[in-house]
């Protein structure tokens, strides 16, 4: 199978997303919302052990780079993956021999 090249656009663009996740708690945020189910704020610090702020810092760093969508919805901020397919980085991540 022959594959087409990828513009260096698009490579850009997955650079700065890998850029994004290259951080053990990022790669925990996306694992916490893998399944596709949007979680509050609170239900990803539950998870994901850090203080508040920190989550903060990371949540807006990867919503900027468009990995993850929020909704606000009365006092809370809902989180979701923005790219779904991102997930298959956790598969191979689980696979590799580290």
């Amino acid at each position: 199978m022959v594959r087409r090249r990828i513009s260096y656009n698009k490579l850009s663009k997955v650079a700065e997303i890998f850029s994004g996740l290259s951080h053990p708690v990022r790669l925990e945020i996306l694992e916490t919302l893998e399944d596709g189910t949007p979680k509050s704020v609170g239900e990803i610090l539950s998870e994901v052990k850090i203080e508040p702020t920190l989550l903060s810092h990371h949540l807006t760093k990867m919503k900027y780079l468009g990995i993850l969508e929020s909704v606000k919805e009365g006092r809370n901020v809902f989180y979701r993956l923005a790219i779904q397919e991102i997930t298959g980085i956790l598969d191979c991540i689980q696979n590799c021999r580290v």
